[in-house]
């Protein structure tokens, strides 16, 4: 399974806190949405658009059914999930899903969410809070570490280029 996030799910220390990998990533956009900030909160949401409107973001590769499961509940009744075909970096498309804010609450939208003010305001206490909660869905279900565990080279090598893909999207990449 793959994702397209384009909030706090960019950062690999908010994956690692919640799902305990950095899965595979690779910059990409989405047309035909918008990103904003959400009155009171720290996260983005997005939303249908216009045509010529896009959003940028990261498409997670091969993510399994429990860690799909603790994004769904993360992302909360605030968001549903959408079908979309995002345009990667590399070329070609990815078709995916995106968490796309209700419809309903579209009146606490307001300007464009800011990644490099979240990343120097926020996300150290977020990574904390993604903890608490993996902790409290984990003990909750059950779950006692059931997520696969990749040796350290290969987390070392997967932060490494989820890195390298935040740092070119932000940085003028897609």
């Amino acid at each position: 399974m793959s994702a397209f996030v384009y909030g706090t799910l960019q950062y690999p220390q908010v994956l690692q806190a919640l799902i305990s990998r950095v899965p595979r990533m690779e910059p990409a956009v989405i047309r035909g949405y918008q990103r904003h900030s959400i009155r009171g909160q720290v996260f983005p949401g997005t939303v249908p658009a216009a045509a010529d409107s896009c959003v940028s973001g990261l498409v997670l590769f091969d993510l399994q059914p429990a860690e799909m499961e603790i994004l769904d509940e993360f992302e909360g009744d605030e968001y549903y999930k959408q079908a979309v075909a995002a345009e990667l970096a590399s070329g070609g498309t990815a078709d995916t899903i995106v968490y796309l804010w209700q419809d309903s609450l579209r009146p606490l939208l307001y300007g464009e969410w800011d990644p490099e003010d979240f990343r120097e305001r926020e996300l150290e206490r977020y990574v904390v809070m993604c903890r608490q909660f993996a902790q409290d869905v984990a003990a909750h279900r059950g779950w006692k570490g059931n997520f696969p565990s990749p040796s350290s080279s290969e987390q070392a090598e997967a932060a490494a280029e989820a890195a390298a893909a935040l740092e070119q999207q932000q940085w003028g990449g897609v």
